[in-house]
């Protein structure tokens, strides 16, 4: 699974470029690290490694107080794959075993329960169910020390059965019962649901280009960008919510940034849904070093990565809300793409219980946009035909718009609705499915930008991008003449 002399040098050198990709276990002290904690560098015979968490917690060992593992962003290869593994890691990230169980999940990856088991164990080192319990510990921490809630309701929100089992599962992860990780006060905050949690990220990330990205496309009535951060609502499995979230400034020479994450919630067993999706937007768990050494030496774009550092892909909080508003785009300028966008919003989307500010309806669902009659929102006959079609594709599962799809064939399924093009299954796989190596065919910024660079034949000078060719295209585009 690993060579251990490499992952020992790397844990010696304590460079934090290396956290997320594996953990630490000391035999000797029963706890599990990063690979840049302080501590005394440990003997090699007393050292174990597993490239998750959840499989060093399946092998008895805790999490570290000290550098505090379960903190930083996740790894970031299982982003970049499109295997069975690692669409299940990321599934299992936003909490699908909580809601349908391990069968569920297996359901949704469209193979049975004992091979998905057999195969998250040859590539981890444990099994779903074990990876679910350490996301659920980890949760219910960020919900502990986060919150002033009663612990009785933090073990349900964050996915157990019982509190005896929550205080269980606390001591197995962290060595302590839940009561003791509230050892500082924290500030109440207003009204039931309300909560703020802080994510890590890996630097550099340029926080003002990528809010004025989603800026200039946001959807009033569902989103909304002003100098505070990046406001939405959002509809999660149990009930609608919003979210807003906010960068820190990073002080230079720090490898982690930190934003504030800000949630109110009808169903507080919606916050690991909730805030994986804001991870999702915003990229966060994006490895900027490993980027920029693949796109720096490249004579075409090299000189736009070192200008600006740590570009990321913005995601989506819903793929079925962005491919409708691709479909749309692909043949409409921003501004008529955002008018349809509205009109459908104010004649089909859901009022949401509490409206804030702007922040008032949650995106039309499929099965409503399927049977809607979608030219009184000013849509023409052939696009109104594609969007019904895609919603009921969506409805039917015959697309699946997630980061656990399958991307060959969700960019085939997609291909196949009448007035989708090869743009629109692209810029869909790029933000909805987290597909890092996506260029959008034929899009005229991105050549209007390579020309502009002194490369007319984009699409083959391109493939010296991968696997990052979502990374470059966002540095073409913020290029563009």
């Amino acid at each position: 699974m690993y060579d251990f002399e490499t992952f020992y040098r790397a844990m010696a050198s304590r460079d934090p470029r290396f956290d997320g990709r594996f953990v630490v276990a000391v035999t000797s002290t029963g706890v599990y690290c990063r690979p840049s904690c302080p501590s005394r560098t440990p003997l090699r015979v007393n050292v174990r490694f597993f490239l998750v968490a959840g499989a060093a917690e399946a092998s008895g060992f805790r999490a570290c107080r000290r550098c505090r593992p379960d903190l930083g962003p996740a790894a970031p290869q299982w982003n970049v794959r499109g295997d069975l593994v690692a669409r299940a890691l990321r599934l299992i990230a936003g909490g699908v075993v909580d809601q349908d169980g391990v069968t569920g999940l297996a359901r949704r990856l469209a193979v049975s329960p004992r091979h998905l088991h057999r195969q998250v164990v040859a590539e981890v080192g444990t099994g779903p169910q074990m990876l679910a319990i350490n996301r659920r510990a980890q949760v219910a921490r960020l919900l502990v020390e986060s919150s002033t809630l009663p612990l009785a309701e933090v073990a349900f929100a964050a996915g157990y059965s019982s509190v005896r089992q929550f205080n269980d599962g606390m001591r197995t992860a962290f060595g302590c019962p839940p009561g003791d990780l509230r050892a500082r006060p924290v500030k109440s905050a207003e009204g039931a649901g309300h909560l703020v949690v802080r994510q890590r990220y890996r630097t550099p990330l340029p926080s003002g280009p990528l809010l004025d990205w989603l800026g200039r496309r946001a959807l009033p009535g569902i989103e909304e960008v002003d100098g505070a951060g990046y406001h939405r609502t959002m509809r999660l499995p149990r009930g609608p919510g919003r979210v807003s979230v906010e960068f820190d400034r990073v002080p230079a020479g720090n490898r982690h940034g930190e934003a504030t994450v800000r949630l109110a919630l009808a169903d507080l067993r919606d916050v690991t849904a909730a805030v994986q999706r804001c991870r999702e937007v915003f990229d966060l768990d994006a490895d900027p070093g490993a980027i920029a050494a693949e796109l720096e030496p490249d004579p075409l774009i090299g000189d736009l990565v070192r200008a600006m550092p740590g570009r990321r892909v913005p995601g989506c909080a819903d793929g079925f809300e962005l491919a409708v508003r691709a479909t749309l785009g692909q043949q409409l300028s921003a501004v008529a793409e955002r008018t349809l966008g509205q009109r459908l919003i104010a004649r089909f989307g859901d009022p949401i219980p509490t409206p804030d500010g702007r922040l008032t309806h949650l995106f039309p669902t499929p099965p409503v946009l399927a049977d809607a009659d979608l030219e009184t929102a000013g849509l023409t006959k052939g696009q109104a035909a594609t969007v019904r079609t895609l919603a009921r594709a969506v409805d039917t599962d015959r697309v699946v718009l997630d980061r656990g799809a399958d991307r060959h064939e969700c960019a085939a399924a997609l291909l196949a609705i009448p007035g989708i093009g090869a743009w629109t299954a692209g810029y869909v796989a790029m933000r909805a499915l987290g597909d890092p190596d996506v260029l959008p065919p034929d899009d005229a910024d991105l050549r209007a930008a390579a020309k502009r660079l002194g490369v007319a034949r984009l699409t083959a000078h391109s493939r010296r991008w991968s696997p990052w060719r979502s990374y470059a295209a966002m540095y073409l585009w913020a290029n563009r003449p």
